[in-house]
């Protein structure tokens, strides 16, 4: 297998591949249109949050203060906010949700490593039916350990899968991993996996369906993305069954990925809803 690397800087945001880059503060610059060009360059530069450094390390730039960084991070202080713990006591059946129909092929995958996950983006395209609407997968990515936790349990690995109905309506399907049996999409990319920031780019092809388990049982609720800006804007479908992946693999993935996940987030007024398959 022929191995291309490409270098490139970290971006100030993990998911430049959501919406392309943070807010750039046109909101601010609007509000400003009676004050002379240069106070309303400076109003500009001062919401645009593509230079604000955060991290999933406690401290000034950690999750507890993603919110205070930047204007356009506001949002990680709101009420409707991801991951969360899900308690299996307060979930709620519900008959009317539908199982996920999967409308995926193979593709071709460049592995990014941005400095704050480690990415696969797929070519061609993918799309997953989630209760009446169609998404359009863009990418997964992974976290270890979980971001989501099932009754206070983080799981070593957790997987999300990103797909996009419209600019305010993002469906993300969440996979947890246990220690069992060998993953093969690991085995076959953990080598080339970029251990510090770049990406790999791979001519094989892997069948996208091959990656979720058979048991389509999904926790449902409304949240956000999950790093800054937090944006409340997600569908989330957290399957209840894992996927395995050896002892070895796992502790290699969590070495590169280093702690990068979000603490869970209080649920507040929201309600946890199971399809049961």
């Amino acid at each position: 297998m022929k191995r291309k690397w490409i270098f490139t800087a970290a971006t100030a945001c993990v998911l430049p591949f959501f919406f392309g880059s943070c807010e750039n503060g046109e909101t601010s610059a609007r509000k400003s249109k009676t004050k002379n060009a240069e106070t309303t360059q400076s109003v500009s530069a001062k919401t645009d949050c593509s230079a604000v450094h955060w991290t999933h390390e406690q401290g000034p730039k950690g999750p507890d203060n993603w919110k205070h960084l930047c204007k356009d991070f506001a949002t990680c202080g709101g009420k409707r906010q991801s991951p969360i713990d899900i308690v299996t006591a307060k979930v709620q059946h519900d008959e009317n949700l539908q199982p996920p129909q999967w409308n995926y092929g193979t593709t071709t995958v460049d592995i990014v490593n941005n400095g704050h996950t480690v990415q696969f983006n797929v070519h061609g395209d993918h799309n997953v039916e989630l209760n009446g609407k169609t998404y359009k997968l863009l990418q997964f990515h992974y976290h270890a350990p979980s971001e989501h936790t099932v009754d206070g349990k983080h799981y070593p690995l957790e997987v999300h899968f990103v797909h996009k109905h419209s600019d305010d309506d993002y469906a993300v399907l969440g996979i947890f991993f246990i220690q069992g049996a060998e993953d093969q999409l690991f085995a076959r990319y953990l080598d080339s996996i970029p251990e510090q920031v770049g990406s790999y780019t791979s001519s094989q092809t892997i069948d996208l369906k091959e990656l979720f388990p058979s048991d389509r049982s999904y926790y449902h609720y409304e949240g956000s993305l999950t790093t800054p800006p937090c944006s409340e804007v997600v569908r989330w479908y957290v399957l209840k069954t894992p996927v395995e992946a050896s002892a070895e693999q796992l502790k290699r993935f969590a070495d590169i990925l280093n702690n990068n996940y979000r603490p869970v987030q209080p649920l507040n007024d929201r309600v946890v809803r199971l399809y049961r398959d």
